[in-house]
């Protein structure tokens, strides 16, 4: 979370489980006015700093073909492009449409498809023209090779295309997802993930895209986008500027809600206790460490692990989903920096 400049967190892409960047914009710049910029984080997104102030516009999306080549689209029509890792940018307003681009994608470092309210246009040489390419999507792509990918759009409608983008097909239709599908990433032709606003949840598929499953997160949040490096590590980024992480392919997310350094580790009692399927745990960490969270039932027998891995200093979120287990008595563990171990109860009530 940025703590200093209120942003939306629109758009994110993350090169490793390290290194990523954000789009944001302030919704309080005045008169209609947004203030576009992008966010670097090279510590897992725990901190972030202002990569580059891209004022006078308003922005929907961006993405990466390699560190150094990228492109942002905008209202308006407005596109800019860099080929410096995002130092600097090349003003390409060439689309000459008045719609807010949902998305863009890159098919090399020459080809890229923006989608503009249902209809999908396409450069073959960085931005500079641009033709229509039919309909399709309406929120979101993404590609798993050059000519395989899939999309969201209207009615919970899931997209895949075979053939680069030219057609595509509806291979799902799921009301669940009528809460506006913002984003969709896959980690291969099987397993994919798809974000919206509103719900809360994060949705994976393990079949191609044909069937969905939510992923317990927070209820309230509107995710805006989806990030993964690989099959267990992702990032969401929600409309308030939250960043959840996962090290475990969507069944646990992790939320760093403070960067302030606490002075001891300290594992916090879960809320709501007792609970009906679903609680709370916050944890600190006083500096970098190993962390180990898992939960246990009254027998002392492992139920879950809900984090296992290297955390920066700060306060983060976790939320455990019981709802395949029975009501009881369970306990959940933590520890940390080799030293530090806590257990407490908590109690679950169907």
């Amino acid at each position: 979370r940025n703590d200093y400049t209120y942003v939306n967190c629109i758009d994110l892409y993350f090169f490793n489980d390290m290194t990523g960047f954000m789009l944001g914009y302030s919704p309080y710049g005045g008169s209609g006015f947004y203030s576009g910029h992008i966010y670097k984080t090279t510590d897992g997104a725990v901190t972030w700093n202002r990569h580059d102030s891209i004022s006078g516009g308003k922005f929907f999306c961006f993405n990466f073909y390699n560190s150094d080549t990228a492109m942002i689209a905008g209202k308006y029509g407005e596109a800019r492009t860099t080929t410096n890792g995002g130092a600097n940018w090349t003003y390409s307003g060439v689309l000459s449409l008045w719609g807010e681009p949902q998305f863009n994608w890159p098919l090399n470092s020459h080809t890229w498809l923006v989608g503009v309210g249902g209809g999908i246009y396409k450069t073959t040489n960085f931005g500079l023209n641009w033709n229509s390419a039919g309909s399709g999507p309406t929120y979101a792509i993404c590609f798993i090779n050059s000519t395989i990918g899939f999309g969201t759009g209207e009615w919970g409608s899931i997209y895949k295309t075979t053939d680069s983008g030219n057609n595509w097909g509806i291979i799902c239709q799921n009301n669940l997802f009528s809460m506006y599908p913002k984003d969709i990433k896959f980690v291969n032709a099987m397993t994919g993930y798809m974000c919206g606003l509103y719900s809360g949840n994060i949705y994976k598929t393990t079949n191609g895209g044909y069937n969905w499953i939510a992923q317990s997160v927070y209820p309230g949040n509107s995710f805006y986008s989806l990030s993964f490096v690989n099959e267990l590590t992702g990032y969401a980024g929600s409309m308030d500027g939250r960043i959840f992480k996962t090290t475990n392919g969507g069944s646990v997310f992790v939320s760093n809600i403070s960067n302030k350094i606490p002075d001891r580790f300290e594992l916090g009692q879960n809320y709501p206790n007792p609970f009906n399927q679903s609680t709370v745990f916050n944890l600190q960490c006083s500096k970098k460490s190993d962390v180990c969270l898992k939960v246990y039932d009254a027998a002392g027998r492992e139920v879950q692990t809900l984090v296992d891995e290297t955390l920066a200093p700060g306060t983060y979120q976790v939320r455990f989903d019981g709802s395949g287990l029975s009501s009881g008595l369970y306990y959940y563990c933590m520890t940390a920096g080799g030293k530090y171990t806590s257990v407490k109860k908590m109690i679950m009530i169907k």
